[in-house]
């Protein structure tokens, strides 16, 4: 009963949080988010300041005037332009200030009408693009193994270590400098550590900052949460779990977000059968207190016409209640911009797969319609997506057309 609850509260923030002129958002006060290439943003969805951690600490960053003064811009109730997204919509915002590490600062400020003080409570890093695998619904700010694709695609005929894309994957080498890893100075009112990726398990240097922040005199680790964002291919240690267990809990979301070849092709360099072994792994945690695993499928163009097969196999593998939210964690992870999102294929195709799955009773396929239909195809973004999705078939000598055959005839 304490989860419908906190949906009440939430529902009754989102409300109060969506009245016109209201422009207040927890995150400013307690978030950080940390790119790939060391950018800082004020969370996922902002877009980065001229603020950088290569060279710095958390506490630096987190202290520069460049941030501070963003904190400040929400104390006059402006519209800081880092956070344009959520001004044009006004459902983001609330989703994030009403999450479970935003609500209390939220909903206190909502009772009192006093700003919060600046506490660090909620970091997220993306411990640089360092990545084994090379996905589809990716590129290279997100996965090094992306690299050259990305620059044989962007930049034909300039030298590799001339291109975009090799630039950028070097400036994700901030990880190696060890003083970003052990100076946890900011940290003692931490409660959610977040780690996404790149693939953070590929990053042992992560492991540095969990272990000062246990050595730590004045830090309670038992009261953190940690979570990961990470592709399946690795399934932590012995070692690993000595370390979480002085923690109150480790979340782990694992994006899978096809199975067989699909999966194969989506995920390049994985194979399907050795991360279905590690789901399994990952699904008995569930029964162990303190762990939490669930599967956290982007649904894209790729996988729309296959999801009935997908929900299928995540039933085998017992995940089926977390995807139909029958959990805290709702089903709403979409590719929401660019040539990947579902919302950009032409009409005709939107109607066959509304059609498909016209007597579906699973809550996270019906969903996936809804939000299909929620924006107007876009023919240019999916223009973009038939035209590099060949273009990478021919590099990586695959064949979109004999995998998602079915799926493809519909073209």
């Amino acid at each position: 009963m304490k989860l419908a609850k906190d949906l009440t509260v939430a529902d009754n923030l989102k409300t109060w949080l969506k009245k016109p002129g209201n422009n207040f958002c927890a995150l400013p006060f307690m978030h950080m988010a940390v790119e790939t290439n060391g950018s800082i943003r004020p969370c996922c969805m902002g877009d980065p300041f001229d603020l950088n951690i290569s060279n710095k600490t958390i506490q630096e960053v987190y202290n520069d005037p460049v941030r501070f003064e963003f904190m400040e811009s929400f104390k006059r109730n402006e519209k800081h332009p880092a956070c344009h997204q959520c001004w044009e919509d006004p459902e983001i915002r609330a989703k994030f200030s009403t999450s479970a590490w935003s609500r209390g600062t939220t909903e206190e400020f909502m009772q009192t009408g006093k700003y919060p003080d600046m506490k660090l409570k909620w970091l997220e890093i993306k411990p640089g693009n360092r990545c084994n695998l090379k996905c589809r619904i990716c590129g290279v700010h997100g996965s090094s193994s992306w690299t050259k694709d990305t620059a044989e695609l962007d930049q034909p005929g300039v030298k590799f270590k001339d291109s975009n894309a090799f630039k950028y994957t070097q400036s994700c080498n901030w990880i190696d400098d060890p003083k970003i890893w052990n100076d946890i100075n900011e940290m003692e009112s931490i409660e959610f550590l977040h780690f996404m990726g790149g693939e953070p398990f590929m990053v042992p240097e992560h492991f540095q900052l969990i272990q000062a922040l246990v050595d730590h005199p004045n830090i309670d680790t038992s009261k953190i949460t940690i979570g990961y964002n990470t592709n399946g291919t690795y399934f932590p240690t012995e070692e690993n779990f000595d370390l979480y267990n002085n923690f109150k809990k480790v979340n782990f979301a694992l994006s899978i977000d096809d199975i067989d070849e699909r999966f194969n092709y989506q995920r390049k360099l994985a194979n399907w059968e050795e991360v279905r072994n590690n789901l399994v792994k990952f699904q008995k945690l569930n029964n162990v207190e303190k762990y939490f695993s669930t599967l956290d499928p982007a649904i894209s163009v790729f996988n729309i016409f296959y999801l009935e097969e997908i929900y299928k196999e995540f039933s085998n593998l017992e995940f089926a209640d977390f995807i139909e939210g029958n959990t805290n964690i709702p089903p709403n992870h979409y590719v929401n911009v660019g040539q990947h999102a579902i919302h950009i294929m032409p009409q005709h195709i939107k109607n066959i797969i509304s059609t498909k799955y016209r007597d579906t009773k699973s809550k996270w396929i019906a969903n996936a319609v809804e939000y299909m239909y929620s924006r107007r195809p876009d023919p240019k973004e999916w223009n973009n997506f038939t035209q590099q999705n060949f273009e990478l078939d021919s590099i990586r000598k695959e064949k979109f057309h004999q995998t998602f055959k079915e799926f493809y005839e519909q073209f």
